[in-house]
């Protein structure tokens, strides 16, 4: 009895021995297959990162080569060539100038073409508001004058040709001969050029036409108004000299005269 009970021991023994070996085995063959994997998973990923750093290195290597042998493979389309030790150029600012004045304005177009040698001066030399003003001019030419005005507001007045005319008429000045406008000593020549507000500097733009008459086209251009407002006294403007410069070509001489207005409080 006892016999068989420790051979039923021994084989009992030998199982429990047998099932914890190869238990053994089983975990000491997982966690070798676990440990391979995540070895060659490791192996797998360092190489991967190193295969993406060496590319990046070698297009940096190719770009900077490109950039010292001037071939420009790694620029963009149109892109500026920036060489190593250049420093980079400053955004520009777009400067938008101002817009031009009337007074400027005339002075660009009227005040460098004195061909004719036209002179002018102004009677009396102080001009108060509710005073007649009176032109003198003179010419080493026979020729046609027309006169604009623009006041200290840049507004724009046509002198001569007479407004106050039905038809248009202009004013034939003589060669070396003064001419006074209005004639101080003909009580009906009109208009009289009373000084009126605003006071303050004003131009006279005064222009020769060295021909046997004037042309129909610069009659056209004229504005024939008083105190045209400034935007649009300055696109007459430039229709007068264009017209001139198209019609009458080099036979015209004009200049920018400026003068001064008062209140009628103030004296000599």
């Amino acid at each position: 009895m006892s016999d068989k009970r420790l051979e039923k021991g021994q084989k009992d023994n030998g199982s429990e021995n047998s099932f914890n070996t190869r238990n053994l085995f089983l975990d000491f063959f997982f966690v070798q297959k676990i440990k391979q994997w995540w070895a060659s998973t490791f192996i797998k990923l360092i190489a991967g990162l190193g295969i993406i750093v060496l590319f990046i290195e070698l297009v940096v290597g190719i770009c900077e080569v490109s950039e010292i042998f001037g071939w420009n493979w790694c620029d963009k389309e149109n892109a500026p060539v920036v060489k190593k030790g250049d420093k980079p150029e400053k955004t520009k600012k777009i400067v938008v100038p101002p817009p031009e004045t009337i007074d400027k304005q005339a002075h660009r177009l009227f005040n460098n073409n004195n061909s004719a040698n036209l002179q002018v001066k102004i009677s009396p030399s102080t001009l108060n508001v509710g005073e007649s003003m009176y032109m003198h001019f003179k010419t080493n030419s026979d020729g046609y004058l027309l006169v604009l005005n623009i006041n200290s507001q840049g507004a724009l007045s046509q002198l001569i040709p007479r407004i106050s005319q039905e038809k248009p008429s202009y004013l034939k000045l003589n060669k070396d001969q003064e001419r006074i406008i209005p004639d101080p000593d003909d009580p009906y020549d009109l208009p009289k050029f009373v000084i009126e507000e605003p006071i303050g500097e004003e131009i006279l733009v005064a222009i020769l036409v060295k021909e046997n008459e004037l042309p129909l086209g610069i009659i056209n251009v004229l504005p024939f108004v008083t105190n045209m407002q400034m935007e649009h006294a300055k696109k007459s403007l430039d229709n007068l000299h264009d017209e001139l410069e198209k019609s009458v070509s080099n036979t015209w001489g004009s200049l920018v005269f400026e003068y001064e207005t008062f209140s009628s409080n103030k004296g000599d």
